[in-house]
């Protein structure tokens, strides 16, 4: 099996996208605009869900192509870029937490509260292009 290098790009180019348009919108608009419309808030909570969605994508995509490993979710396909020292151990937390996000994001059942989905969005999307920084050796192979 191949990796499909062409699909990761988009995957990534899909994620700089959506981290653009969420720094775009946290420069347009102050925090108490952001946090009082229930809209913005709906539209950065997809734009946050769908960048880690397509981290979850690649992940699944790189472990079944590059390592014939199908796991069993998201963490486990984390823990298997970090096994094989895809990504460091350092930041295998983080992406876990990035998981448990989007998951309370789809599912609701832990509501995200508006000042912690803003503290996110203007304080952590930087690890989105960590992981990304992790991914870009495989590609240029």
């Amino acid at each position: 099996m191949t990796l499909d290098t062409e699909r990761v790009r988009r995957k990534i180019a899909y994620i700089r996208q959506q981290v653009s348009t969420i720094n775009n919108i946290t420069k347009t608009y102050s925090r108490q605009d952001i946090i009082g419309d229930p809209l913005k808030l709906s539209a950065l909570k997809y734009l946050l869900q769908t960048s880690i969605e397509a981290m979850i994508d690649i992940a699944y995509h790189i472990t079944a192509k590059n390592f014939n490993y199908p796991p069993c979710d998201a963490r486990d396909a984390f823990k298997m870029l970090n096994t094989k020292g895809i990504i460091p151990s350092s930041d295998f937390d983080t992406y876990s937490a990035m998981i448990g996000l989007r998951n309370r994001l789809v599912h609701g059942y832990d509501d995200v509260p508006p000042e912690v989905l803003y503290d996110i969005i203007t304080e952590q999307l930087g690890d989105f292009e960590k992981f990304i920084s992790s991914i870009i050796p495989l590609i240029q192979q």
